[in-house]
């Protein structure tokens, strides 16, 4: 099993030797990291760059997001660089098999379906379901969505309960689309995140759409990174940087200011 070292390093520079302080940093090191990753000294992420607000292109033409942000923060912990793989959402495991990308960060939810072929690292977003409709639509429980027309992507934990609830799925490759398809009426609503909502809502007050409680519904959601199976010893190591990144208020901090609230923790 690979471990971490701590490695207590002296702070000589900038007045400290005369006031005889020393630090002591938490350095994740570890001499077989390099054959757990895809690059040497490099944490190659796979995400989609177009589901704000988790990843997505920014007005500076730079990728952003709360995704980005956390995988970014996680690398510097295991003192790695990060490279980020835009990739569409249902590509994305047959990336993660192909040995694309180390690890997605991606609003991935925890399902049975995915525990059995992946590793997770820890949880680092909590929150609800909801189903988002027109306004005015007929559609108004989510626990009735039996043949009605649901824009999901297949392979999201959302997807598999629309499923399982009988709705007639219309395949949909991200969540911009999904509520394109909905506010057309090429579908009578879609499954997604009360955060995800929340964020479109915020920068759409106009929309013509409303979303209605789906917690009754869909299981507790949220995200954590997935890995390869074969990778579960670098999925503990991101999980010793993120539980490091909760205690020093890191995901608090990036959660206020993607989602206007701390959805790092289970409330």
């Amino acid at each position: 099993m690979n471990t971490f070292k701590k490695i207590t390093i002296a702070a000589v520079a900038l007045g400290l030797v005369g006031s005889g302080l020393l630090v002591s940093k938490t350095v994740f090191a570890d001499k077989q990291q390099s054959s757990e990753l895809k690059t040497k000294g490099t944490l190659t992420v796979g995400l989609e760059g177009t589901y704000s607000p988790f990843s997505y292109v920014g007005k500076n033409g730079k990728l952003t997001g709360y995704d980005v942000d956390v995988a970014t923060q996680v690398a510097k912990k295991l003192h790695l660089k990060v490279k980020f793989v835009e990739t569409k959402f249902d590509s994305l495991p047959a990336g993660l098999d192909a040995n694309k990308f180390d690890v997605i960060y991606n609003d991935m939810g925890i399902n049975p379906q995915r525990q059995k072929n992946y590793s997770f690292g820890s949880q680092y977003l909590y929150t609800k379901g909801v189903l988002i409709v027109k306004k005015g639509s007929t559609l108004k429980d989510p626990a009735k969505v039996k043949g009605e027309k649901l824009a999901q992507s297949t392979s999201s934990n959302y997807g598999v309960t629309a499923q399982k609830l009988g709705a007639d799925i219309i395949a949909s490759p991200g969540f911009t689309e999904s509520l394109d398809l909905v506010e057309s009426g090429k579908a009578a609503g879609t499954f997604n995140s009360a955060d995800s909502w929340g964020v479109y809502k915020k920068a759409n007050p106009k929309t013509d759409l409303v979303a209605i409680d789906a917690s009754k519904v869909l299981p507790k959601s949220g995200a954590a990174p997935m890995l390869r199976k074969d990778n579960s010893a670098l999925a503990k190591k991101i999980t010793k940087a993120q539980k490091a990144l909760q205690k020093d208020g890191t995901l608090k901090k990036l959660s206020i200011k993607y989602f206007g609230s701390d959805l790092s923790k289970e409330k």
